[in-house]
Order: C-alpha cells, then sequence, then structure tokens
C-alpha cells in the first residue's frame, strides 16, 4: 500500500475547475471540501491564465476560506510541485477542524497591488462574480 500526502487546494484546482486535471493525473482523490481556520486571506493573482488565487496567513483575519483537501500518493507529490510556479508555494495550511495539512500559499510580495477576495470566503464565489 503506497503512502498518501494530503493537498489543499483553493483556487484553480478545485474540482471542476481549469488545473485540477493535475491532480487527476498523478492519482489523487478528493477526500472533502472544507476550511480553513480562521486567519486567512485570498487575492486574485493579477496577470495569471489560467486565472487563480493566492493565500496567505494573516492571524488578524476572522475569515475562514474554502478550499478542497485531495489525497496523493507520496511518490507523486514531486511531479505536482514541479508544476507549481512563483508566486504560489506549498506550505502548511490550518484547518477549520485545526488540523494541518500542507497545501497552497502565495509569496506575499506578489500580491503587493493585488485584488484582494478574502470577503468573497473562496475562490469559487469569487468567480461567479467575473
Amino acid at each position: 500500500m503506497s503512502k498518501k500526502i494530503e493537498v489543499a487546494v483553493c483556487g484553480a484546482h478545485m474540482s471542476g475547475l481549469a488545473l485540477n486535471y493535475q491532480l487527476v493525473e498523478l492519482h489523487a482523490t478528493l477526500l472533502k471540501a472544507t476550511k480553513t481556520a480562521k486567519g486567512y486571506r485570498l487575492f486574485d493573482i493579477p496577470d495569471k491564465v489560467p486565472a487563480r488565487p493566492g493565500m496567505i496567513r494573516d492571524q488578524k483575519s476572522a475569515v475562514s476560506l474554502e478550499l478542497e483537501v485531495w489525497s496523493m500518493p507520496l511518490e507523486n507529490f514531486g511531479a505536482f510541485m514541479m508544476k507549481i510556479v512563483s508566486p504560489l508555494c506549498i506550505g502548511s495550511v490550518i484547518l477549520e477542524d485545526e488540523s494541518v495539512v500542507y497545501g497552497f500559499l502565495c509569496e506575499s510580495d506578489y500580491l503587493i497591488g493585488a485584488k484582494e477576495i478574502t470577503g468573497y470566503g473562496g475562490w469559487r464565489e469569487y468567480l461567479t462574480t467575473k
């Protein structure tokens, strides 16, 4: 039995969105739709095709953001990491149940001047306004 790693996705990698195929091709399976713990902010990263958000940890934020947690065979995680380009990166994400998984975060310098979309509560809700 292969070992698995849990990966939280909050944007274009979510089910049915533009980059979800990258997870599926690496034999990842959806575990659950959930939210982050309070303390995150979300931004629309400018000039990215396909469009995607950048999430940062900010303990002053009172918002929980929607995301999905996927289970991926550990041996495929390196191949997944090779597809992730700056300003996105993988780090620790705290979920609403206080568990911690790996997930997408964003380098904060790239968000200077970016549109903050935290108030939408997640990427899917924001996309309905575009």
